[in-house]
């Protein structure tokens, strides 16, 4: 199981909409996940001035895990995606 489809099984327990569609949320929905990402690399920011390794993962983690989550509330696919990226990025 991938990361992105644990995050799935989370969001499902917690009666969080995912989509199998890409579309867009509803606003509210919109602004929660570009929230979260935020505050999680405000996070990150503070670690890496602090030089706070413990920190610098676990918000590296929780960026992952909201970005896996926005894909959710968005229907992208982002192991999808990744693997898109990876093999672009392979090719250069």
């Amino acid at each position: 199981m991938t990361n992105f489809e644990s995050v799935k099984i989370f969001m499902e327990t917690f009666g969080q909409e995912v989509k199998g569609k890409a579309s867009f949320p509803n606003e509210k929905i919109v602004k929660l996940r570009s929230s979260l990402i935020e505050e999680e690399f405000l996070e990150l920011k503070i670690a890496l001035k602090q030089k706070n390794l413990e920190e610098v993962a676990d918000a590296l983690t929780d960026i992952l895990y909201v970005t896996y989550g926005a894909g959710h509330a968005f229907g992208i696919n982002l192991d999808k995606c990744f693997k898109e990226v990876q093999k672009s990025n392979m090719s250069k």
